[in-house]
């Protein structure tokens, strides 16, 4: 190897260690900067398309039918628990209305276990009440069932634009205006939401007794009742299980 292979090797070399050029570097530049703009225009137009659709859903039917269905919800896991606030029942039969039937209480079992003071419970009382004035129909939800003092109401949602409501309860075959007499298999709720009438069917369910922590005497004369009742049955019962293992022996 001679010394002008020599040279021209280390020529090579040398500019290869140079690295980038000042025009690879701008094109490399360039480049990454149009992807940065084409990446900023695409979220733009994803948080732009959310955010109509976020709208729609809030102005649109869609609202209405996603506070019915948090109702349909709640009502779904009723149980019978009796709440109370100032000593006194404030839900005296497990669905109750209030206020010229403005108002409706009642007692849902969720899904998550809650801590409530020193201890933890899935019930929660509900109610849902309509402010004529206001044109405003909230559904709230309260953690202490039975309060010493008012109760203290979340408001979990709210619907506004409500210029009338009117229930129904399916019982004995037929719609009702009223819940006196048996618990109803089905509640109709009718509301009037910007000049339009929409009617919500709700299944109730089979109902769920839960003893209250502080049974009132009329609950625990209930409860003796039963008690009695089952302890007078039980000899009965149990004399008929003899008679039919001796009449079982005697046809051995």
């Amino acid at each position: 190897m001679n010394s002008q292979t020599v040279s021209q090797f280390a020529r090579q070399f040398s500019s290869k260690e140079q690295g980038f050029t000042l025009i690879e570097v701008m094109v490399a530049l360039a480049i990454m900067a149009s992807l940065a703009v084409a990446l900023t225009l695409l979220v733009s137009q994803v948080l732009d398309a959310r955010s109509q659709l976020n709208e729609i859903r809030a102005n649109g039917p869609e609202r209405l039918v996603d506070f019915l269905s948090r109702t349909d919800r709640q009502l779904s896991q009723l149980v019978v628990r009796q709440a109370h606030e100032r000593g006194q029942p404030l839900n005296s039969s497990p669905l109750t209305l209030q206020n010229n039937n403005q108002e409706l209480y009642w007692v849902a079992a969720g899904q998550w276990v809650l801590p409530l003071e020193d201890y933890a419970s899935r019930l929660r009382l509900w109610r849902l009440s309509w402010d004529e004035e206001e044109q405003l129909l909230a559904l709230q939800s309260s953690g202490l069932l039975d309060a010493a003092d008012e109760q203290q109401w979340t408001l979990v949602d709210e619907l506004t634009e409500v210029t009338a409501i009117n229930w129904a309860f399916y019982r004995d075959n037929s719609w009702q205006n009223t819940l006196e007499g048996s618990f109803p298999k089905g509640l109709r709720l009718g509301v009037t939401w910007r000049g339009e009438d929409y009617q919500r069917l709700i299944l109730l369910p089979e109902l769920i007794f839960i003893r209250s922590a502080t049974p009132t005497n009329a609950e625990g004369n209930s409860v003796n009742e039963a008690i009695n009742k089952d302890r007078r049955a039980s000899p009965r019962s149990l004399r008929r299980l003899r008679s039919r293992r001796n009449q079982g022996e005697g046809n051995d």
